[in-house]
C-alpha cells in the first residue's frame, strides 16, 4: 500500500493533507454561520468576554464544566477581537487539528493515502461541523481522541516518553473541557494499558504517567492560585457537584438495545464485525490476550463505547457520528489483513456504506442545523443579526423561537439592549443570550453560566449543594452590589432561579413590556 515517504515526496503528498486541511476549516466555517441555539450556539461567548474582562469562572460565576474551552476562546477572541468570525474560527481551526490529525493516524494504521483521504473527509464532515461553533463535549472528545491516537501510536514503542507525557496532557485539557467521557477513558485505558506495560515488562512508562499526573495536578493549584480561585471552590463546582447530575441520570437511565441499533447502527456494525475478527484471532491462537494486536483493539472498543455511553446519558443532540468513518476505516485496515477472495468487494462495501451514512448525517444534521434544534425551523429564512451589534456580523441569524421571524426577534432583542445600556445602577441579567454582555455597555453580572433548573446548570433544591449555591449567589449580589435582576420575558426563564435563593422580604417584584425585575434590599441580604 502506498504510504508517505520518508526522503521523497510526491505531489499527492502535499495536495490530500492540504486538501483535507482546508476543506475541514471551510466545511465548519460554512454551516456554523445557519442560525443559533442562544444557550448552546453562545455558550463559550459571553464567558470567553468576561475572562478577557477580569472575571473568571468558578470564581466569579458558577460553572459545572468548559472551563478550558472558555480559556482557549478567550485567546481567539484576545487575538482576533470579540467577534463571531472570531468565535467560529475556534471551532473551524479545531475541526482542521482534528481532521489532519486522524489523516495521518490513519497512514499509520497502513491504509493507503486515498483511503485516509476519503474517510477523513467524511471524518471532518461529521466532526466539530454537527455544532459548528464551540462546545465543550466536543472538545473534551477530541482531546480524548487525540490522547487515543496517541496510545495506539506509542504502545509500538513504548520507551518514547514524550508521547506518554502528551497523553497525559491531552486526557488533562480533555477533562477541563468537559469531565466526562475523559474521565471514564482515563480509568478504563489505565485498566487494560497497565497490565499490558507490567505484562511486556516496560516499567518506565508507568513512572511517566505518574510523574505527569503529579505534574498536572501542581499545576492545577499553581493556576488557581494564579486567578486568585480557592480550591474549595473549584471542587465543589468541578469535580463533586457533576458526579451528582451524573448520578441522578444514571438512576433514570433507561435505554434498549433496540433504540441504541436504531440510533447507532452505522457506529456499532463495523465494531461488531471487528470485534468477531478480533475474537477468532484470540480463539485460534493467532493472537495472545496480552498482544499488542488484541490490546490496541480493546482500547478502540472502549473508547466507542464510552462515547455512546457518554451520548446516551447526556441530554445534548447526537454528535458522535464521527465514528461511523473511523469505525469502518479500522474495519478496512483489518480486512486488509485477510487472504480472501471477496475482500476489493467487501472494502467497496466499506467504502459505499460510509459514503452513504456521510451524507445522511450530513444532511439531518449539517444541513438542517439538527444539534441546536433547527431541524423545524426554515434556515433561509434568516436576518442579519449586525443590526443589533457589529461584532455578530457574519452570522445568518434565525432560531426555533421566532420561526420565520428573524428580524422581529433581533428587533426585541435591539430593544432590550438600548434598555440595559440606560441602567445606572449595577444589574444582573438572567438569559439564555450569551452574547449580551459582550455587546452592552453595562455589565450583565450573570451568577452562572447557564441558567436551567433541571439541576445541570445550578444546584436545585434537595440536592447537597444547594445551600452553597445560596450562599455563592448571596455573595455575588453583595460583592458587586447589584440591586436589580432582571429577566427577559420572551426567554419564558424561570423566576425560581432568583427566587429559590433569596428570601421574599428581600426584594420587590415588577415588570415591563420587555422585563421581569426584582429589585432588592442589599442591607437585607446582610
Amino acid at each position: 500500500m502506498s504510504t508517505f515517504s520518508v526522503n521523497k515526496k510526491n505531489f499527492s503528498d502535499y495536495l490530500y493533507p492540504l486538501v483535507i486541511i482546508v476543506f475541514s476549516f471551510a466545511v465548519n466555517w460554512n454551516f456554523s454561520k445557519f442560525g443559533v441555539f442562544p444557550i448552546d450556539t453562545f455558550l463559550h461567548y459571553d464567558s470567553a468576554y468576561k475572562i478577557l474582562n477580569g472575571e473568571y469562572p468558578i470564581r466569579d460565576y458558577w460553572v459545572v464544566s468548559g472551563i478550558f474551552v472558555d480559556f482557549l476562546q478567550a485567546l481567539f477572541f484576545k487575538l482576533f477581537g470579540v467577534n463571531w468570525y472570531a468565535y467560529i474560527a475556534h471551532s473551524s481551526f479545531f475541526n482542521m487539528i482534528i481532521s489532519i490529525t486522524t489523516f495521518y493516524f490513519l497512514i499509520k494504521l497502513k491504509l493507503s493515502v486515498k483511503s485516509a483521504f476519503f474517510y477523513t473527509i467524511s471524518f471532518s464532515i461529521l466532526a466539530y461541523t454537527i455544532s459548528g461553533t464551540p462546545f465543550l463535549d466536543l472538545h473534551a472528545t477530541f482531546f480524548s481522541l487525540i490522547a487515543f491516537y496517541l496510545i495506539i501510536l506509542v504502545l509500538e514503542n513504548p520507551e518514547k516518553k514524550i508521547n506518554w507525557f502528551l497523553i497525559v496532557f491531552f486526557y488533562y485539557i480533555s477533562f477541563l473541557s468537559k469531565q466526562v467521557p475523559s474521565s471514564y477513558l482515563i480509568i478504563i485505558n489505565t485498566i487494560i494499558i497497565f497490565p499490558y506495560l507490567l505484562n511486556n515488562k516496560y516499567y518506565k512508562p508507568i513512572t511517566i504517567i505518574f510523574f505527569s499526573g503529579i505534574f498536572f495536578l501542581l499545576l492545577t493549584f499553581f493556576l488557581l492560585k494564579i486567578l486568585n480561585t480557592e480550591f474549595n471552590f473549584f471542587y465543589i463546582q468541578y469535580l463533586d457537584y457533576p458526579q451528582n447530575i451524573g448520578l441522578e441520570r444514571l438512576n433514570i437511565f433507561n435505554i434498549t438495545f433496540e433504540f441504541m441499533f436504531n440510533k447507532y447502527k452505522f457506529i456499532l456494525i463495523p465494531l461488531f464485525i471487528l470485534s468477531l475478527l478480533k475474537l477468532k484471532k484470540l480463539f485460534t491462537g493467532e493472537i495472545k490476550f496480552y498482544s499488542l494486536e488484541f490490546t490496541i483493539f480493546l482500547i478502540f472498543f472502549c473508547f466507542c463505547l464510552c462515547l455512546i455511553f457518554h451520548q446516551l446519558l447526556t441530554k445534548n443532540q447526537i454528535y458522535i457520528y464521527f465514528l461511523v468513518p473511523l469505525n469502518f476505516a479500522f474495519l478496512h485496515v483489518e480486512i486488509e489483513k485477510l487472504n480472501i477472495k471477496i475482500k476489493p468487494v467487501l472494502i467497496y462495501l466499506i467504502i459505499l456504506l460510509v459514503l452513504i451514512s456521510t451524507i445522511k448525517y450530513h444532511f439531518r444534521f449539517n444541513e438542517t442545523r439538527k444539534f441546536h434544534e433547527l431541524e423545524n425551523t426554515d434556515i433561509s429564512k434568516h436576518a442579519d443579526p449586525s443590526v443589533l451589534h457589529k461584532s455578530l456580523k457574519g452570522n445568518l441569524w434565525v432560531s426555533h423561537l421566532y420561526k420565520g421571524s428573524p428580524k422581529i426577534e433581533l428587533k426585541i432583542l435591539g430593544e432590550i439592549r438600548a434598555e440595559i445600556n440606560k441602567k445606572k445602577n449595577k444589574i444582573m441579567l438572567i438569559t439564555h443570550y450569551l452574547f449580551l454582555d459582550s455587546i452592552t455597555k453595562v455589565k450583565t453580572n450573570s451568577p452562572s453560566r447557564t441558567h436551567t433548573l433541571d439541576g445541570a446548570s445550578i444546584p436545585i433544591i434537595k440536592n447537597k449543594y444547594f445551600d452553597y449555591y445560596k450562599n455563592f449567589f448571596r455573595n455575588k449580589l453583595l460583592k458587586d452590589q447589584i440591586n436589580q435582576v432582571y429577566f427577559i420575558k420572551i426567554e419564558n426563564i424561570s423566576t425560581e432561579i432568583f427566587t429559590n435563593f433569596i428570601e421574599k422580604k428581600c426584594y420587590t417584584k415588577s415588570e415591563d413590556n420587555i422585563f421581569i425585575v426584582f429589585t432588592i434590599d442589599i442591607k437585607c441580604l446582610d
